[in-house]
């Protein structure tokens, strides 16, 4: 009998077993290469869907088989602020979606829908008591955007329909909004991501961060440039900001609150490039206008800093005696600069649009809210401009219905909007905003009829005469009482401001007749002088009130954004 040992059967079951460990050894190699080659694969974790929402189905892991190693690839926006109908973004031959609150924009931006973003929420928490701290910021951004333009869109589509035009003969036209943020894709790969950053980040430039925070409705609280210590807040946001070695500025924006995006949004228009850093798109800016009178010049409304304001004034012709007396004292029942901005401010409301809220380009504080219980109110200085306009069209004696006077034409202009009913300013309806705007069209065209000088001769007069005013802290502007704020402004202006404006020129000019030496005006060009200085002065506080009534600024917002960062392309990175 043979040795059970040596059987075959033995030295089968023996291989067997060594087949067995030698496949498990190899397994358990194979797994641990996998495992250290999967490993290489830095940073795919971090672009989950629990991290960039939609834009996670854009991660994917990349093999480089000559570095033996898995590269994680990722798409993030790009972000920007132009008008809808622009083609041209940053990144040359990638598509560009604009935020517009559409279902189609939704799905373009990989933005959960407002339904399924509620329900996601919900589960997260039913309300905002703490910081979603595993989402990227810029995701919360995205959805905030396309929040605001379909919430607001709707209510101003909704607010068209509830007022209806009366009078006009036809629809108003659908609005056309004339900004938008807009994206791009950017591919990135996460081997050129710095070591301190843990979440991929959306980039944007400097400007377009400013022109979006403006479009939402926050307010710059803290803006250094020598250590970029951002901070902006309002409207239920917060946009705070770090510097991150290696890469530069990077911002995070979060939700603290309930927010609104109705008749508090901002204009979306293009001016919104240009307030944010102290800079009034104005009626000068107009070629065949400068290219009409050889005297004619350009202007730039910078109500910035003091220095700022200080340059501006004297673009205008204010003396060095006006200047010191505007650092010194510049405000009634409102700062004077938004009296020039009303005269000068291009319109930049929409036609068929409801919304009025505008960055403020000023450094002073806009002290006014509208509401039934608002301190002093535009339709009630435009109300005591009427009557003093008609008391001034009787003592004058000018014919009421002469449609050639452009007097009485602002009169009878401002009788039909009145019969439109004009009293709520916070509640215009659609058809009474857009017969404001059509008087702001035609002061502006008499306006643009007439040269520079004489305009800006009777706006600095004005301005002159009011700032002497306030120098005196006991004039009547400065001792204004609570009530009736309204009638003491413009009864003041009318009674003691406007006939030092309509007789502040010169009464000697030079002319052909006389050679180098002046001669006096006759009294028939006085009284014809006088005449129009007193329609400009006129014209202008009547574009200034209605300029007012269609546009509105946040009391808690001033500008404190430099100007210099205006069109700034900094690169910004938003975590």
């Amino acid at each position: 009998m043979g040795n059970v040992i040596s059987g075959p059967n033995s030295q089968n079951t023996l291989a067997l077993s060594a087949l067995i460990i030698s496949l498990v050894a190899l397994l358990t190699t194979v797994l641990q290469v996998l495992q250290q080659y999967y490993s290489s694969a830095e940073g795919y974790r971090r672009c989950a869907e629990s991290v960039m929402g939609l834009w996670a189905k854009g991660t994917h892991r990349k093999l480089r088989f000559q570095e033996f190693r898995i590269e994680v690839v990722f798409e993030t926006p790009v972000m920007f602020t132009a008008p809808p109908e622009n083609e041209r973004g940053p990144i040359q031959g990638r598509a560009i979606h604009y935020i517009d609150g559409s279902e189609e924009s939704y799905n373009n931006t990989r933005v959960l829908g407002p339904q399924a973003q509620e329900k996601v929420e919900a589960e997260a928490t039913a309300r905002v008591h703490t910081a979603d701290d595993e989402r990227s910021s810029w995701v919360t951004l995205l959805s905030t955007l396309q929040l605001k333009e379909s919430v607001s869109r709707k209510w101003d589509l909704e607010y068209r329909k509830k007022c209806p035009p009366r009078t006009r003969p036809g629809a108003i036209e659908a609005p056309n909004y004339r900004l938008a943020v807009g994206l791009q894709s950017k591919t990135r790969s996460w081997d050129f991501i710095p070591s301190s950053i843990t979440k991929p980040y959306a980039t944007s430039a400097m400007c377009h961060l400013v022109e979006m925070m403006a479009m939402l409705g926050l307010y710059w609280k803290a803006f250094d440039q020598s250590t970029w210590n951002l901070r902006a807040e309002g409207n239920g946001f917060i946009l705070t900001s770090t510097q991150v070695h290696g890469l530069g500025v990077m911002v995070v924006f979060a939700t603290t609150g309930k927010s609104t995006f109705e008749e508090r949004r901002v204009i979306p228009c293009q001016a919104i490039k240009d307030l944010p850093f102290g800079t009034v798109p104005n009626i000068f800016e107009d070629d065949l206008y400068l290219d009409k009178d050889k005297d004619t010049q350009s202007l730039e409304l910078v109500f910035g800093t003091a220095e700022e304001v200080t340059n501006t004034l004297e673009s205008l012709g204010c003396q060095a005696d006006a200047l010191k007396k505007y650092n010194k004292d510049h405000k009634h029942i409102f700062s004077v600069a938004f009296e020039i901005i009303g005269m000068l401010g291009k319109v930049f409301r929409i036609r068929g649009s409801n919304f009025r809220m505008l960055p403020n380009p000023t450094s002073d504080p806009w002290l006014k809210k509208i509401g039934a219980k608002a301190s002093w109110k535009i339709t009630k200085l435009m109300e005591i401009f009427q009557a003093k306009l008609q008391e001034l069209i009787e003592i004058e004696g000018i014919d009421a219905l002469e449609k050639s006077n452009k007097i009485a034409t602002i009169a009878m202009q401002w009788k039909r909007i009145a019969d439109l009913n004009c009293t709520d300013e916070a509640n215009l309806s659609i058809e009474v905003r857009e017969a404001i705007h059509d008087a702001i069209d035609e002061t502006t065209s008499y306006l643009l009829s007439i040269s520079q000088l004489e305009i800006l001769s009777v706006l600095v007069a004005h301005v002159t005469r009011v700032l002497n005013v306030l120098a005196d802290p006991v004039s009547p502007l400065n001792t204004i009482v609570l009530a009736n704020k309204e009638d003491a402004l413009l009864s003041y202006y009318f009674s003691e401001i406007r006939p030092l404006v309509i007789h502040d020129y010169p009464t000697e000019i030079h002319d052909n007749s006389t050679g180098p030496k002046k001669r006096s005006l006759s009294t028939s060009e006085m009284k014809q002088k006088e005449e129009v200085r007193n329609t400009i002065w006129v014209t202008l506080i009547f574009r200034m009130l209605c300029w007012l009534l269609l546009h509105d600024f946040d009391k808690s917002d001033v500008k404190i954004v430099p100007s210099d960062l205006k069109g700034s392309r900094m690169p910004v990175y938003i975590g």
